[in-house]
C-alpha cells in the first residue's frame, strides 16, 4: 500500500526534512454524554463541532499528517456519518489523514467501514493485525491495525519493530488495558519507532517525552474525565522531535472543592458554589465537593445544588459541627450516648468513621 508519489528528493535532503503532525484519538462521534441532564442535547453536537474544528485546524496549520488512533466513532458508524466525515477530510489541501478503528467503532461483519470509499486524503489501516503504509514524499512509514471485536487481548505492539530505520517510523496504537491490546510502556520505548500515537484511554498522558503519547479523548465523554482534553501536535525528523499538548475541548469537566464553615448558611454556601462556577467558566461541567464543618441544622438536597449550574455530580463531604463530648454527657444513659461512646473513646477517627458517627447521630436524633 503506497500513498506517496515517486521519490523526488535525495536521501540527504529527506533526512533533514521536518514532518509536522496532529495526533488525536477517541473523538467518539455519535456519543451523547450525560443523558437526562439539561446540557446533554448540546454535548452530542459539540463533539461533532469539535471534530470539524480539528479538521479546520489541520488545514489552517498545513500539517503533513492527521493521525486518529482509534474510536473516531462512539459506536458503529452510519453510512451518512462516514460520508459527513469524509467530506470534511476531503477539504484538506495538504494534510493526509491516517486512522484505525478502535474498540468502540470496531469493524463488524456488516460494518460500513469494510466497503466505504475514502477520499484521496485518507488512509484507513483496517487490517485485523498490523500493516504499514509508506509515504515517499515525507519518507514516513506508518504502522497500525484496526479492531474487529469489542475486545482484543493480543499484545501487538511490544515486539513490533520498523522494517526500515532510515524512514520516519510512526505507530498508531489503540489499547493499554488487559482486554484491549495491552502493552508495556518500557517495551514500547525499545521498539525503535520515532513516534507512537496511542488511543483508547481517555486521559492525555506523556509516556516518553516527544516520542510516546496517549492523546486522551478530544472531548470529555463522562463526568469522571476531569481536566483539559485535546490532542498532541508535533514536529519530527530522524534525529529529533518536539511534541506538545493542545487543549481543544469546547468545555471541560472540572472538580471544585468548596470549603464551608459553621457560620455559613444555605444561601451563603450556594453563593460560594455559584461564584466558583462563574470564576472558572459557566460553560464547563462541574463536580462539586463540599468539605469542612457546617452548622448541624443545615441540610443539602442534591436537586437544589444541581440547579446552580452545569453540575453533573454533587458530594457533601462536610461534617455537622457537633459537640460530641457534650452530647455524650447529656445522653450517656440512652442509646444515643452509647452510640457516641463507641467512637469518642478512639484516639482518632478515620474519615469513614467520622461520617458514620454523624449519620448515626442524625438518625437517632431525628429518626432518619
Amino acid at each position: 500500500m503506497n500513498k506517496g508519489k515517486d521519490i523526488v528528493k535525495t536521501k540527504r535532503e529527506r533526512k533533514g526534512k521536518k514532518m509536522r503532525f496532529i495526533h488525536a484519538a477517541d473523538i467518539h462521534l455519535g456519543a451523547q454524554p450525560e443523558k437526562g441532564l439539561p446540557w446533554a442535547a448540546k454535548r452530542g453536537e459539540e463533539i461533532w463541532e469539535t471534530f470539524r474544528r480539528l479538521v479546520a485546524y489541520a488545514e489552517q496549520e498545513k500539517v503533513d499528517f492527521l493521525f486518529i488512533a482509534g474510536d473516531l466513532f462512539h459506536r458503529q458508524p452510519l453510512l451518512k456519518e462516514l460520508k459527513e466525515v469524509n467530506y470534511h477530510f476531503s477539504t484538506l489541501t495538504k494534510t493526509k489523514v491516517v486512522l484505525i478503528a478502535g474498540n468502540h467503532d470496531y469493524i463488524k461483519q456488516d460494518s460500513y467501514y469494510r466497503t466505504f470509499q475514502w477520499c484521496d486524503q485518507v488512509t484507513f489501516l483496517k487490517s485485523n493485525g498490523m500493516e504499514h503504509c509508506y509515504f515517499m514524499d515525507e519518507n514516513v512509514d506508518i504502522y497500525g491495525g484496526s479492531y474487529y471485536a469489542k475486545e482484543d487481548k493480543n499484545n501487538l505492539y511490544d515486539n513490533l519493530h520498523p522494517a526500515d530505520f532510515k524512514r520516519i517510523n510512526i505507530l498508531l496504537a489503540h489499547g493499554g488495558d488487559v482486554t484491549h491490546r495491552p502493552y508495556s510502556p518500557q517495551r514500547l520505548r525499545e521498539t525503535g519507532f520515532d513516534y507512537i500515537a496511542i488511543g483508547h484511554l481517555h486521559k492525555p498522558e506523556i509516556l516518553l517525552q516527544d516520542r510516546i503519547n496517549q492523546a486522551g479523548c478530544l472531548e470529555p465523554i463522562n463526568k469522571n474525565e476531569i481536566g483539559e482534553r485535546g490532542f498532541f501536535r508535533g514536529e519530527i525528523t530522524k534525529t529529533k522531535s518536539k511534541v506538545s499538548f493542545i487543549p481543544f475541548a469546547a468545555r471541560i469537566y472540572q472538580e471544585e472543592i468548596i470549603h464551608v464553615e459553621n457560620t455559613d448558611t444555605i444561601a451563603s454556601i450556594q453563593k460560594k458554589i455559584v461564584n466558583r462556577i462563574e470564576e472558572h467558566g459557566s460553560e464547563n461541567i462541574y463536580r462539586i465537593i463540599l468539605t469542612g464543618t457546617r452548622d448541624e441544622v443545615i441540610e443539602f438536597t442534591e436537586e437544589k445544588i444541581l440547579k446552580l449550574g452545569n453540575i453533573a455530580k454533587f458530594e457533601d463531604q462536610s461534617q455537622p459541627d457537633y459537640d460530641f463530648k457534650t452530647m455524650y454527657r447529656m445522653n450517656q444513659d440512652n442509646v444515643l450516648g452509647k452510640y457516641i461512646k463507641r467512637y469518642i473513646e478512639k484516639e482518632q477517627l478515620t474519615a469513614v468513621e467520622q461520617k458514620a458517627l454523624c449519620y448515626g447521630i442524625r438518625a437517632l436524633t431525628f429518626g432518619e
